[in-house]
């Protein structure tokens, strides 16, 4: 948590998968908090999306957070995979979807709310 997923018409080279995996951590992770090991990112090729996108991303995100870091999330990782696919940044599409963190489960343990990461760790580490 949180996945990100990217959905393209045509598949995308290792090297435009790789650019836009790398870009959606690093934004997610510095806007959030989020360690890197939670940003997950998926590729679906073959969609029909309307014509005037190249791509659309949906992102299942932590609630919690701000209107303004979700809008600062949108619009970077938009830019990011427009940058990475040599197209424009009104032609990538995006979604976030706000998931309570009690309804994920990494490595068999429930996601803890958006700051609580350290403390997660933590217990983790003493299981």
């Amino acid at each position: 948590m949180p996945l990100y997923t990217v959905s393209t018409k045509t598949n995308l080279s290792p090297q435009h998968k790789n650019e836009i995996v790398c870009a959606i951590t690093e934004i997610h992770c510095q806007l959030t908090g989020a360690p890197a090991d939670f940003v997950q990112v998926v590729f679906s090729f073959g969609v029909s999306l309307p014509k005037q996108f190249d791509a659309h991303v949906t992102g299942s995100i932590r609630s919690g957070r701000t209107q303004e870091v979700k809008a600062e999330l949108t619009e970077k990782i938009c830019s990011a995979i427009a940058n990475a696919l040599n197209s424009e940044r009104h032609k990538i599409e995006s979604v976030l979807l706000d998931v309570p963190a009690k309804w994920v489960i990494e490595g068999g343990e429930i996601m803890p709310q958006p700051g609580e990461e350290d403390e997660w760790y933590e217990q983790l580490s003493t299981h």
